[in-house]
């Protein structure tokens, strides 16, 4: 069983996800040392990243390559921005600010064929080798990110009207911790409510669910709330804090 099809079973059956982010290093050789087989996806950040669909583009053939699922945060759900992304070879996208229906009928519309949606046949990284357009919705990944209170009231909606679309559900918390009042703190009572209900009403409809977690420890708290998908740290991240230990040992030489 290759990667794609594995991750689509581990959604459906909302077993343990593995993801990470890059959102500064444009960097195949990197890339390419961060595969490993517990690793389900890496993230190009599109969002708050330095990524777009142009300078993504070799960092997704890497992937490809690999047979790694890669996933692009698009800016926002717009028709050019995530169908050029899977055009460019991303397998899936991440969508920010999720709070309307609107929005993921777009995405939907995007991302998968007609019928199902309104995508444009084409695009040097659209298809997998020897995948066909029948194959094609079967590994495509849509993860809506729930960041605000309209769209948690709005979220059964969204699961009864486009659950067979929607892998996961996705919590960016730094901006939902601005949109319930205490910015920048994820741990306050607000935000721990929030991600709650967000975790329970995905769990409820039988859909996998996740988070961004800044490190193992986080991880491990949001698991323990009812989260299968640990989206954890980023490239810069990992990077800083191998710096910093290594800078503190050398200090710390006599």
């Amino acid at each position: 069983m290759n990667k794609y099809t594995r991750l689509a079973e581990k959604f459906k059956n909302r077993d343990k996800i593995i993801g990470t982010t890059m959102v500064i290093f444009k960097n195949t050789i990197i890339l390419e040392a961060m595969n490993r087989d517990e690793l389900d996806f890496v993230l190009f950040d599109a969002e708050h990243g330095v990524f777009d669909t142009q300078n993504v583009v070799e960092l997704l053939h890497v992937c490809r390559l690999m047979g790694l699922p890669a996933f692009v945060r698009a800016q926002d759900s717009e028709y050019h921005l995530i169908a050029k992304a899977i055009d460019m070879g991303a397998d899936g996208v991440m969508i920010p600010r999720t709070e309307t229906l609107e929005q993921l009928r777009t995405a939907v519309d995007a991302l998968l064929f007609y019928p199902e949606g309104r995508k444009g046949c084409g695009g040097p990284g659209q298809f997998r080798p020897g995948e066909s357009p029948d194959d094609f919705g079967k590994t495509r990944f849509l993860l809506p990110q729930i960041e605000s209170p309209k769209g948690i009231e709005l979220l059964p909606k969204m699961l009864e009207e486009y659950g067979e679309y929607i892998n996961a559900v996705m919590i960016g918390p730094y901006d939902l911790s601005v949109m319930v009042g205490t910015p920048r703190d994820i741990k306050s009572p607000e935000m721990i409510e929030a991600i709650q209900k967000i975790f329970d009403i995905s769990n409820s409809y039988g859909k996998s669910c996740g988070i961004f977690c800044d490190d193992e420890v986080l991880a491990q708290k949001y698991r323990d709330m009812g989260c299968n998908v640990l989206w954890t740290a980023t490239d810069k991240d990992f990077y800083m804090r191998g710096y910093n230990t290594e800078i503190e040992a050398l200090k710390n030489i006599k």
